[in-house]
This record gives C-alpha cells, structure tokens and sequence, in this order.
C-alpha cells in the first residue's frame, strides 16, 4: 500500500510540475537580445518567420496576473525568435483567453526579422 501510495505522490508532483512549466517562460539569453516593438523594423532588416508565443494554459495560468501571463507569452515569442536568428520583432497585441471564466493564456503574434547590427536592434519590450 505504501509504495502506491509513493507512486500516486509523484505522479501528482510531475503533473502538477508540468503544469506550472506551462504557465511560465523564462526569457533566455539569446531572447534578451531581441528587439520588441510594435513599430515596422528599419529598412534593411530580412523576415525571418511569423511566430506566436504563449504564456499560461488551461491550468497553468489560473492565479497568475495578466502583465505575467503577457510577460510569459513575450518572452516565448523573443526566445523563439531568437532560436530562429532573429534579432528584431514586430509584435502584434497580446490576447488574453479564458478557461472557465477566468484568465488563463496570454497569446502574441509577431513577425521576426534579422536586423544589421546597430539597426533597431536595441533590447526593448513593447508596452502590451
């Protein structure tokens, strides 16, 4: 009994674990280099791709606070950008969605350019 007992504790721990990954996205290092702005990028920068970043989830983002869930989807949207070696991004507003009557997801859109060095590329967060 004790041993099901120690399984049903980590299997509730790995779930609740997982959960909370959700919610949150830490801002990595190459994501800290990107430009964030609501603005067209200079004229010399190449697209990159569309991209969308997330922050919270059904159950995840329950008791989380808007500007963090925003927060969260930004800096999904900076690091994959980043991962794409973007350096400059064109976001789109966030939008918020809901999961039984509560906010629960930030999403935001954006297009990623690569920018020459010293072109716009200064690191930014745009105001949601």
């Amino acid at each position: 009994m004790n041993s099901r007992w120690n399984t049903y504790r980590a299997f509730a721990f790995l779930a609740a674990s997982s959960l909370v990954a959700c919610a949150s996205t830490s801002l990595s290092g190459e994501g800290a280099r990107v430009t964030v702005v609501r603005s067209a990028p200079p004229p010399n920068c190449t697209e990159v791709a569309q991209l969308v970043g997330h922050g919270g989830g059904s159950f995840g983002g329950r008791g989380i606070s808007n500007d963090k869930l925003i927060e969260y989807a930004q800096n999904d949207l900076r690091n994959k950008a980043a991962e794409r070696g973007a350096n400059y991004v064109q976001q789109d507003p966030p939008t918020l969605g809901q999961h039984e009557g509560t906010t629960s997801t930030a999403t935001i859109s954006g297009t990623a350019y690569r920018c020459p060095a010293g072109e716009g590329t200064q690191t930014t967060a745009a105001k949601p």
